[in-house]
Protein backbone atom coordinates (compact mmCIF):
# COMPACT_ATOMS: atom_id res chain seq x y z
CA UNK A 1 0.00 0.00 0.00
CA UNK A 2 2.89 2.36 0.77
CA UNK A 3 4.39 2.26 -2.75
CA UNK A 4 0.91 3.03 -4.13
CA UNK A 5 0.65 6.19 -1.94
CA UNK A 6 4.13 7.28 -3.03
CA UNK A 7 3.11 6.91 -6.66
CA UNK A 8 -0.05 8.99 -6.08
CA UNK A 9 1.88 11.78 -4.34
CA UNK A 10 4.50 11.80 -7.10
CA UNK A 11 1.79 12.05 -9.79
CA UNK A 12 0.00 14.83 -7.84
CA UNK A 13 3.20 16.84 -7.43
CA UNK A 14 4.09 16.41 -11.11
CA UNK A 15 0.66 17.54 -12.29
CA UNK A 16 0.20 20.49 -9.92
CA UNK A 17 3.75 21.72 -9.44
CA UNK A 18 3.30 21.89 -5.64
CA UNK A 19 6.56 20.24 -4.59
CA UNK A 20 7.88 23.46 -3.06
CA UNK A 21 4.84 23.93 -0.82
CA UNK A 22 5.99 21.24 1.57
CA UNK A 23 9.44 22.83 1.94
CA UNK A 24 8.38 26.49 1.80
CA UNK A 25 9.05 28.88 4.69
CA UNK A 26 6.08 29.76 6.90
CA UNK A 27 3.86 32.46 5.47
CA UNK A 28 3.45 35.63 7.53
CA UNK A 29 0.13 36.02 9.32
CA UNK A 30 -2.25 38.50 7.74
CA UNK A 31 -2.25 42.06 9.09
CA UNK A 32 -5.85 41.68 10.25
CA UNK A 33 -4.92 39.13 12.91
CA UNK A 34 -2.22 41.41 14.31
CA UNK A 35 -4.69 44.31 14.43
CA UNK A 36 -7.14 42.17 16.43
CA UNK A 37 -4.42 41.23 18.88
CA UNK A 38 -3.61 44.91 19.46
CA UNK A 39 -7.27 45.71 20.16
CA UNK A 40 -7.82 42.72 22.45
CA UNK A 41 -8.34 43.68 26.13
CA UNK A 42 -5.41 43.44 28.49
CA UNK A 43 -5.20 40.38 30.67
CA UNK A 44 -7.84 40.29 33.38
CA UNK A 45 -7.80 39.18 36.99
CA UNK A 46 -9.39 35.87 37.93
CA UNK A 47 -12.86 36.55 39.42
CA UNK A 48 -12.44 33.66 41.86
CA UNK A 49 -9.96 35.88 43.75
CA UNK A 50 -12.49 38.71 44.18
CA UNK A 51 -13.65 39.46 47.72
CA UNK A 52 -16.79 41.17 49.03
CA UNK A 53 -16.95 44.94 49.23
CA UNK A 54 -19.06 45.39 52.36
CA UNK A 55 -21.36 48.39 52.71
CA UNK A 56 -22.56 50.10 55.89
CA UNK A 57 -24.42 53.31 56.64
CA UNK A 58 -24.18 55.63 59.66
CA UNK A 59 -27.59 57.38 59.88
CA UNK A 60 -26.59 59.92 62.55
CA UNK A 61 -23.55 61.18 60.65
CA UNK A 62 -24.99 60.38 57.18
CA UNK A 63 -21.97 58.41 56.01
CA UNK A 64 -21.71 55.41 53.68
CA UNK A 65 -18.72 53.19 54.38
CA UNK A 66 -17.21 50.45 52.17
CA UNK A 67 -14.48 47.96 53.02
CA UNK A 68 -13.14 44.56 51.99
CA UNK A 69 -12.34 43.74 55.62
CA UNK A 70 -15.13 41.78 57.29
CA UNK A 71 -13.69 42.51 60.74
CA UNK A 72 -13.56 46.27 60.04
CA UNK A 73 -17.14 46.19 58.71
CA UNK A 74 -18.28 44.14 61.71
CA UNK A 75 -16.62 46.55 64.16
CA UNK A 76 -18.26 49.54 62.41
CA UNK A 77 -21.69 47.86 62.56
CA UNK A 78 -21.33 46.60 66.15
CA UNK A 79 -19.55 49.53 67.84
CA UNK A 80 -19.55 52.64 65.63
CA UNK A 81 -23.27 53.09 64.93
CA UNK A 82 -23.20 51.91 61.32
CA UNK A 83 -26.08 49.84 59.97
CA UNK A 84 -25.04 46.82 57.90
CA UNK A 85 -26.18 47.09 54.29
CA UNK A 86 -24.65 43.88 52.96
CA UNK A 87 -22.30 43.42 50.04
CA UNK A 88 -22.09 46.01 47.29
CA UNK A 89 -20.17 43.74 44.92
CA UNK A 90 -16.83 42.01 44.60
CA UNK A 91 -13.40 43.57 44.12
CA UNK A 92 -9.83 42.40 44.44
CA UNK A 93 -7.91 42.84 47.68
CA UNK A 94 -4.57 42.95 45.82
CA UNK A 95 -3.72 44.20 42.36
CA UNK A 96 -4.69 41.88 39.50
CA UNK A 97 -4.04 42.26 35.76
CA UNK A 98 -6.09 45.11 34.32
CA UNK A 99 -7.11 46.62 37.68
CA UNK A 100 -6.60 50.06 39.18
CA UNK A 101 -6.73 51.14 42.83
CA UNK A 102 -10.00 52.28 44.40
CA UNK A 103 -8.67 54.89 46.82
CA UNK A 104 -10.40 55.39 50.15
CA UNK A 105 -10.46 58.83 51.76
CA UNK A 106 -12.09 60.18 54.88
CA UNK A 107 -13.06 63.68 55.96
CA UNK A 108 -13.56 63.69 59.75
CA UNK A 109 -14.97 67.25 59.79
CA UNK A 110 -17.79 66.29 57.40
CA UNK A 111 -17.85 62.61 58.46
CA UNK A 112 -17.63 61.43 54.87
CA UNK A 113 -15.92 58.47 53.26
CA UNK A 114 -14.99 59.08 49.63
CA UNK A 115 -13.80 56.52 47.05
CA UNK A 116 -12.22 57.22 43.66
CA UNK A 117 -9.99 55.58 41.07
CA UNK A 118 -8.74 58.98 39.92
CA UNK A 119 -5.37 59.74 41.55
CA UNK A 120 -5.49 63.49 40.76
CA UNK A 121 -9.00 63.68 42.26
CA UNK A 122 -7.71 61.89 45.37
CA UNK A 123 -4.74 64.24 45.63
CA UNK A 124 -6.97 67.30 45.21
CA UNK A 125 -9.38 66.10 47.91
CA UNK A 126 -6.46 65.59 50.32
CA UNK A 127 -4.77 68.90 49.52
CA UNK A 128 -7.87 71.11 49.34
CA UNK A 129 -11.01 69.51 50.77
CA UNK A 130 -9.98 68.23 54.19
CA UNK A 131 -9.77 64.52 53.33
CA UNK A 132 -7.02 62.19 54.45
CA UNK A 133 -6.03 59.13 52.50
CA UNK A 134 -6.86 55.76 54.06
CA UNK A 135 -5.06 53.81 51.36
CA UNK A 136 -6.60 51.48 48.81
CA UNK A 137 -10.03 50.01 49.52
CA UNK A 138 -9.64 47.45 46.74
CA UNK A 139 -8.61 46.92 43.14
CA UNK A 140 -11.21 47.45 40.42
CA UNK A 141 -11.51 47.69 36.67
CA UNK A 142 -11.49 51.07 34.91
CA UNK A 143 -13.79 49.78 32.13
CA UNK A 144 -16.11 46.82 31.42
CA UNK A 145 -13.62 44.91 29.23
CA UNK A 146 -12.94 42.26 31.89
CA UNK A 147 -16.58 41.54 32.70
CA UNK A 148 -17.10 44.00 35.53
CA UNK A 149 -20.40 45.82 36.02
CA UNK A 150 -20.77 49.53 36.82
CA UNK A 151 -20.33 50.77 40.36
CA UNK A 152 -22.34 53.99 40.30
CA UNK A 153 -21.35 57.05 42.33
CA UNK A 154 -23.65 59.68 43.80
CA UNK A 155 -23.11 62.75 45.95
CA UNK A 156 -25.37 64.55 48.39
CA UNK A 157 -24.03 68.04 49.08
CA UNK A 158 -26.61 68.77 51.75
CA UNK A 159 -25.68 65.81 53.93
CA UNK A 160 -22.08 65.70 52.61
CA UNK A 161 -22.05 62.02 51.69
CA UNK A 162 -20.88 59.88 48.80
CA UNK A 163 -22.90 56.80 47.92
CA UNK A 164 -21.92 53.85 45.69
CA UNK A 165 -24.13 51.10 44.31
CA UNK A 166 -24.26 48.54 41.52
CA UNK A 167 -28.03 48.94 41.28
CA UNK A 168 -29.11 51.36 38.56
CA UNK A 169 -32.57 51.47 40.17
CA UNK A 170 -31.13 52.41 43.57
CA UNK A 171 -28.88 55.02 41.93
CA UNK A 172 -31.81 56.55 40.04
CA UNK A 173 -34.02 56.52 43.16
CA UNK A 174 -31.33 58.40 45.09
CA UNK A 175 -31.82 61.37 42.75
CA UNK A 176 -35.39 61.72 44.03
CA UNK A 177 -34.15 62.20 47.59
CA UNK A 178 -31.42 64.75 46.99
CA UNK A 179 -28.51 62.91 45.42
CA UNK A 180 -26.61 63.99 42.31
CA UNK A 181 -25.38 61.26 39.99
CA UNK A 182 -21.64 61.48 39.45
CA UNK A 183 -21.26 58.67 36.90
CA UNK A 184 -19.51 55.33 37.10
CA UNK A 185 -16.81 55.09 39.74
CA UNK A 186 -15.43 51.72 38.59
CA UNK A 187 -16.39 48.28 37.31
CA UNK A 188 -16.71 45.41 39.79
CA UNK A 189 -18.27 41.98 39.92
CA UNK A 190 -21.92 41.57 40.95
CA UNK A 191 -22.93 39.67 44.03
Amino acid sequence: MMPFMLVLVTIFVALTGTANILAAAPVAEPEIKRDLEVRAPAACGNPKFAVPLYRAFQPDAIDHFYTTSFSEWRRATKHDGFQPEGITGYVFRVQQPGTVPLYRLYNSQDTNHFYTTDAPEKDYAVANLGYRSEGVAGWVYPNPDCGGHPLYRAWNGESVDHFYTMSIDEWNAAVGIGWAQEGIAAYIFPF
